[in-house]
């Protein structure tokens, strides 16, 4: 049988292999590489870093919210994304050992939030727009998941900028 506990700790296990998934996307890549843009409309590889790093706090601060509140829209507003394009703006020029400490740092942020969480909050529920409920562990999930295809999109940009 598992416990929320033990939830909390698969929940903590997912983002660390999120993590790990995007430090393999990397392996290898070049600093003159990471700001090649990859194909027209595309991030470059710097940007989707920067853009990792920031949805781990966004989206941990959204699953703690769930937690606080009672059943709070975790939609981005506008001001939100805002925030969200200024955070990869402002370090999408950053070098990629500090772009690697900022992702290490956001990882472990998340993890140690997660583990912060009362297990027995898991369930509770928020929602994202209309007609669409999201539990606190639904949120962690999701970022996991987020952060995974994150990490393939920054493979493929690589190998496009690669070509």
């Amino acid at each position: 049988m598992t416990t929320n506990q033990d939830q909390i700790t698969v929940l903590q296990e997912k983002l660390r292999s999120a993590h790990q998934a995007v430090m393999n996307s990397i392996d290898g890549v070049a600093e003159a590489e990471i700001r090649q843009v990859p194909a027209p409309g595309e991030w470059t590889v710097a940007q989707l870093l920067a853009h990792i790093a920031e949805i781990q706090y966004f989206w941990m601060e959204k699953a703690v919210l769930i937690a606080q509140e009672d059943d709070p829209n975790i939609t981005r507003s506008d001001v939100e994304n805002d925030r969200r394009a200024a955070a990869v703006g402002d370090h999408a020029g950053d070098s990629l050992d500090l772009l690697i400490q900022s992702l290490a740092a956001a990882n472990e942020s998340a993890v140690t939030a997660t583990g912060e969480i009362a297990p027995e909050n898991l369930a509770i529920l928020g929602h994202r727009g209309e007609n669409n409920p999201i539990t606190v562990e639904g949120v962690v999930r999701f970022l996991a998941q987020h952060v995974e295809e994150h990490a393939h999109q920054v493979s493929e940009s690589w190998r496009l900028i690669s070509q």
